[in-house]
């Protein structure tokens, strides 16, 4: 269902298990801030690549999201 705000989550987060609390909600608001698509695949992909980081010190592969949130906010009308 596309109603209400944009959630960061387990499921559509690279690295969620990664992050901290607080960097979770941080992640979170960065993504709800964006309004280009641009802005936010860029970030994303810093993002992804600090995650990817994380995990190979903890001898983990990430997997892809198919669905990333920046397409999720594309998707509801959030990003140009």
């Amino acid at each position: 269902c596309l109603a209400g705000p944009w959630r960061a989550g387990a499921n559509n987060s690279a690295g969620w298990q990664f992050m901290s609390p607080d960097e979770r909600v941080e992640h979170q608001r960065r993504m709800r801030s964006f309004t280009r698509y641009d802005e936010c695949k860029a970030y994303q992909a810093e993002h992804h690549a600090l995650m990817a980081e994380r995990a190979r010190q903890a001898g983990v592969v990430l997997e892809p999201h198919e669905d990333a949130g920046c397409e999720q906010l594309r998707a509801r009308g959030r990003l140009q």
